[in-house]
């Protein structure tokens, strides 16, 4: 599993804003009506492409009503996060990761999703989060994995609704409502 992890950080692509359905840059999945009897229904993912046409991402709307301390009890400063940890997506769920908008400069492996936005993809850059701006991320168990060209038949098939991502879509105050707000008369 750890050898699987270490390919997909390798294979990560370089991103900027997204466009429309352009896949080849990080965007906002929305979930569609074809979804709605499904795990993955009225769910919201950020999703980055990878050098080899594959994607990565998490699930934006999914909180878990788990405090960090509670997965990690033995480390002291998980007291500090406000927020309950998200269910990122169904692979490496035992993992933890975190989404925030400025990553410590000097511990572990941040990923840039958009201006703005990095992913902490190690468990050295989670901890450091966590030790040095506990409430300026978001963390989650697991994530989402496309290998290449899945994403592409989804949303060509209507699974997915493909929105711009920008970090205030990524990491809204009230996660709960974001499915609703972006398939709503107004999105």
């Amino acid at each position: 599993v750890l050898a699987a992890f270490a390919s997909l950080l390798l294979l990560w692509g370089a991103n900027e804003a997204a466009h429309a359905a352009d896949l080849s840059h990080t965007v906002v999945l929305v979930a569609s009506e074809r979804l709605s009897d499904s795990p993955l229904a009225q769910t919201v993912v950020l999703a980055a492409p990878l050098a080899d046409g594959g994607h990565i991402g998490f699930v934006l709307n999914r909180p878990t009503g788990v405090k960090l301390e509670s997965l990690l009890p033995d480390q002291e400063s998980t007291r500090k996060v406000v927020d309950q940890v998200y269910a990122g997506g169904p692979v490496l769920r035992s993992y933890l990761f975190a989404v925030t908008r400025k990553p410590p400069a000097e511990e572990g492996t941040f990923v840039p999703l958009l201006p703005g936005l990095f992913a902490a993809m190690d468990g050295p850059a989670v901890d450091s989060l966590i030790e040095k701006s506990p409430n300026e991320a978001r963390y989650f168990v697991g994530l989402m994995v496309w290998p290449p060209e899945a994403l592409e038949n989804d949303v060509q098939a209507g699974t997915w609704l493909v929105r711009h991502a920008d970090a205030d879509l990524v990491l809204p105050a009230n996660a709960r409502d974001l499915w609703k707000s972006l398939t709503g008369p107004e999105a």
